[in-house]
């Protein structure tokens, strides 16, 4: 792997697992200029704070107008600009979409929310499958431990997926190692982020559609929206352009190049390869509505009725976090994280090519900022 130069450490956020934080910094030194130049100045100012590789920002403004800049390097070992136009890894942004296709099935009659996993997949789940609905599944509340942080070989699967980031895997193999662990709670008792709950949402998908799940998303979902530069890749690399992804592994400073690893690790709970642009068009369709009927949207909205790890102000519907007027997601795999949400009428797309764990998460800090700094040019 490629090794980047050193980073200074200052707090600690992990791989993959659900992050989800309020509220804005204060200490955004606005000035008079054009909103497009502030928030410019914004993502340069973070790029530096940070020593971020990249970040994009696209932002889709109420009356319809857009928004999108690229700061920093999509590579750098050859110093490749980053453009809006660089393809990245979105991560758990991609569970919106697979429970989107979920709920299209649901919506043709194929299951109940309330159906039972074993009734759709029998035997995937022993002992537990007949406890576990579709919904519990779609709304974390399986009782199902996260595979990633599950013990794995001696030590923890996030290990495994870090020392080998290209090794191939199955999405049963990715379940097994959930079922292994045991349930972390009785089915529907708490809320509890669990990777695992969409690898399986995934297999529902597959089962009922007779499609591969890539092949789904990409009919029914990426082309009806015409979202020509998102897909599910079964490839380790990208397709075409795109920004590479650095990830301080180790949480020792240091960057390295995980560009290359295989989307069978997280599957349909953060495979999917997208831009900006793109998902613009997909925070849109997901706040709007488009693809589903009136029932199977609204029920995209309804709330856990639990507390939500450690945000008691947020809560989660059906592959949405819901707090207040924002309505999402994020997304984190190592070298890339994201933001991806819906406030009031306008809609933010955040990427950052890196993945500090003794950082901020540098997408966060500058979704908060542009959140800020349109409340603060009455955009919001």
């Amino acid at each position: 792997m490629q090794k980047t130069p050193k980073f200074k450490i200052i707090s600690l956020i992990g791989i993959v697992f659900f992050l989800f934080s309020f509220g804005c910094s204060d200490d955004n030194d606005l000035e008079p200029y054009p909103l497009p130049l502030a928030l410019q100045r914004m993502v340069n100012e973070v790029i530096a704070q940070y020593q971020a590789p990249g970040a994009a920002l696209a932002v889709r403004f109420a009356d319809g107008s857009t928004f999108s800049y690229a700061a920093g390097m999509a590579d750098l070992g050859t110093q490749t600009p980053l453009t809006p136009q660089h393809l990245f890894r979105i991560g758990s942004v991609t569970k919106t979409i697979t429970a989107c296709g979920v709920l299209m099935l649901y919506q043709q009659g194929f299951f109940g929310l309330d159906d039972s996993v074993e009734s759709i997949l029998p035997g995937l789940i022993p002992v537990y499958g007949s406890q576990i609905t579709v919904r519990m599944l779609l709304n974390h509340t399986s009782g199902l431990e996260d595979y990633v942080g599950c013990p794995y070989e001696g030590d923890y699967f996030f290990t495994a997926i870090v020392d080998d980031p290209t090794r191939a895997w199955t999405p049963l193999e990715l379940v097994q190692v959930t079922v292994d662990c045991g349930l972390a709670d009785t089915p529907g008792q708490s809320f509890l982020y669990s990777n695992a709950n969409y690898i399986i949402l995934g297999l529902i998908i597959e089962a009922v559609s007779g499609q591969a799940y890539e092949d789904f998303v990409q009919d029914n979902i990426f082309d009806a929206l015409g979202m020509q530069d998102t897909l599910s890749p079964v490839q380790t690399g990208f397709p075409g352009d795109f920004a590479r992804g650095y990830f301080e592994k180790d949480s020792d400073g240091l960057l390295y190049d995980y560009s290359i690893q295989s989307p069978s690790a997280v599957w349909a709970a953060g495979n999917v390869i997208s831009t900006p642009a793109d998902l613009l068009l997909w925070a849109e369709a997901l706040s709007s509505g488009a693809l589903l009927t009136q029932d199977a949207f609204d029920q995209r909205f309804v709330p856990v009725d639990m507390e939500v790890e450690d945000h008691p102000e947020a809560t989660y519907g059906l592959g949405v976090l819901i707090a207040g007027p924002e309505e999402g997601h994020n997304g984190s795999v190592p070298g890339y994280q994201t933001q991806l949400f819906a406030v009031n009428g306008v809609y933010f797309a955040v990427y950052t090519n890196c993945y500090f764990q003794t950082k901020d998460n540098v997408s966060q800090v500058i979704y908060d900022k542009a959140k800020e700094i349109l409340q603060a040019y009455d955009a919001l």
